[in-house]
């Protein structure tokens, strides 16, 4: 026992939270050294004094003392609270625990109150100056958007007015030669008659119409999309935050490629102790009430509630027979009547205490009932979970890498440009991404493409990457996603754009070497290639009744072939059905005549 006494004064002492015990005649009978610390109240000034004489007379601590009252009026769970403490002038911020105790599971004798809280005040500073930078930064992005909505409101001005400087150019040349024509026409119909020899004679100048024959050989075609985007690792792993708190060390840095299974960072987890601790003591207290609720109809409460009302029954009985007696007594003139009208009053008293004794079985026994037993199941199961995730919390505060890459920030959310940095010392919420790993087996590329053709991009479809930071060098991709939805560009801005998302499973090594996550890619995205289309020129296809037909030449004569089409350039077109590599077509092209001057 003194061993146990010993092992419990060294905890205390050793404990960085302040512990403060109240017995039921509210003396303060243990004040640790961290009570002390974090109170600014000697070990002499608390003990042994009543925790009104301490502690009530302060108005200012209303807060810190209405939570341990609450926990002897409400003596049936935990008080948890964030409350300020006012001592000499200097406030403290304490994260205050109070519970009261008793003597031993299942006696239901209370001891007191225990109070256990631990100093968050620079927590909390830290938490309402991340929330002013916070302010401060979305003012200022709001500043910079400002400028840059007047600067695109300048843009749209100047090109409004280049529009009508081109309008005028353009108004100015017609202008300029209608007024030569009407000139030209002008002296031509002022020309004498005599200026030549042979007035009967005119001069012919006109367009004629050739056909010419060509033969149809196989040729590449392709059409393609140029797009620009940035290099990224071929997938991205985000790590976040196992609990909310601080980091308490960082192992690597942004950059460094690591395997799977290596530390990253460590989190400081001196507030999921206090949560582990707070998790414990509510599943004792959960698994005390289970047992009490499974053994309830033989458990203490019952007992005593069978015993009251065997002693009640037992006193009824006697005042029964003392009733009778004294009314027999009464009836023989023996006693006077005042004493047989006490006894009938007394019977009648001891009869409602009977009556009491019977209700409050009834109502102890409803206790356990199987409703009642279910919710403490409930109970302990959820305080379980919370004892088992508090649990979890902590032995994963070292983060490992799941994955062998590249260590890197996380992607930017809200507002901001870029993900975190991760820093010692930075808070973090449990959840939130504290910063990824690439793989670095393949590459990735994210671009936008216009409303115009993103009707024409297709999953699966090839596309050729280079770039300036790799010259001579060809990587071979596939578009993997389109996005469904188009990122608007909003008031004074392009038009709709939609992501489409680019893989390179594959890199040669030597120039993986040669290539970095950031560097500027050069998309071409293949819409059509055909290496031996069969082109002709599109003024050789003529329609009729819907149908398309070109003119073959067989010998020395030519005969009408219906065609099937397909991909169209601007002036060739491609014949999928009807004619085969070599025949040759006749088209018609225009040509001016030669001039003649036929005299008489």
């Amino acid at each position: 026992m003194e061993r146990d006494n010993l092992i419990s004064g060294r905890i205390l002492d050793d404990m960085t939270d302040g512990v403060v015990a109240i017995d039921l005649a509210g003396r303060i009978i243990t004040f640790n050294p961290a009570a002390v610390r974090i109170l600014g109240i000697s070990e002499e000034e608390a003990l042994s004094k009543s925790f009104g004489e301490v502690f009530l007379l302060s108005e200012e601590n209303d807060d810190f003392n209405q939570t341990i009252l609450d926990a002897i009026y409400d003596s049936s769970t935990s008080h948890n609270r964030i409350v300020t403490f006012t001592n000499n002038g200097r406030q403290t911020t304490l994260a205050l625990t109070t519970t009261f105790l008793k003597a031993e599971e299942g006696s239901g004798e209370k001891m007191g109150v225990i109070a256990v809280f631990s100093d968050i005040t620079e927590l909390q500073k830290l938490q309402e100056a991340e929330k002013i930078m916070a302010e401060e930064l979305k003012a200022k992005h709001s500043e910079l958007q400002a400028a840059y909505l007047k600067t695109e409101q300048g843009n749209l001005q100047l090109q409004a007015a280049l529009k009508k400087v081109q309008v005028i150019r353009i108004t100015a040349t017609a202008f300029t030669i209608l007024l030569f024509l009407a000139i030209g026409l002008f002296v031509w119909n002022r020309k004498p008659s005599g200026l030549g020899k042979h007035p009967q004679s005119k001069q012919k100048n006109q367009v004629d119409m050739i056909v010419t024959s060509i033969p149809v050989t196989p040729q590449p075609v392709t059409n393609s999309i140029a797009l620009t985007g940035k290099l990224l690792p071929l997938k991205m792993v985000n790590l976040t935050s196992p609990i909310a708190g601080k980091v308490a060390q960082v192992i690597v840095n942004y950059g460094d490629v690591v395997k799977a299974g290596q530390p990253l960072a460590t989190m400081d987890v001196s507030e999921a102790l206090i949560k582990h601790r707070e998790a414990k003591a509510a599943y004792i207290k959960a698994l005390t009430n289970y047992n009490q609720m499974e053994k309830w109809d033989i458990g203490t409460d019952v007992a005593r509630a069978t015993r009251s009302l065997a002693k009640a029954k037992m006193s009824l009985e006697n005042q029964k027979k003392t009733m009778d007696e004294t009314e027999r007594l009464f009836k023989k003139g023996i006693i006077p009547a005042t004493e047989y009208e006490s006894a009938k009053h007394q019977y009648a008293n001891q009869k409602m205490d009977y009556q009491g004794a019977e209700e409050e079985l009834k109502a102890t026994l409803e206790k356990g009932s199987h409703d009642n037993k279910k919710v403490s199941r409930f109970e302990l199961e959820n305080a379980e979970a919370r004892l088992k995730q508090a649990e979890h919390d902590i032995a994963n505060a070292r983060i490992l890498a799941p994955v062998a890459g590249i260590i890197m920030k996380p992607p930017a959310t809200g507002q901001s440009k870029e993900g975190r940095t991760l820093e010692q010392g930075s808070s973090f919420q449990q959840g939130e991404v504290l910063l990824a790993i690439g793989d670095l087996s393949g590459f990735s590329v994210d671009c936008k493409v216009d409303e115009v053709d993103v009707t024409k991009v297709k999953i699966g479809q090839k596309t050729r990457i280079t770039g300036d930071a790799f010259p001579g060098e060809l990587l071979n991709g596939r578009i993997q996603s389109i996005s469904p939805n188009a990122e608007d560009g909003g008031a004074n801005k392009s038009a709709p754009s939609f992501g489409v998302k680019v893989v390179i499973d594959e890199v040669n090594p030597e120039l993986r070497k040669k290539i970095m996550v950031g560097m500027t890619a050069n998309l071409e995205i293949i819409i059509y290639e055909k290496p031996d289309a069969l082109m002709v020129p599109i003024i050789a296809i003529k329609e009729e009744n819907g149908k398309r037909y070109l003119i073959r030449k067989k010998g020395t004569a030519s005969e009408k072939t219906e065609v099937n089409t397909a991909y169209t350039t601007q002036d060739m077109v491609e014949i999928t059905k009807g004619i085969n590599p070599g025949d040759i077509i006749e088209v018609p092209q225009f040509a001016p005549a030669a001039s003649n001057s036929n005299p008489k």
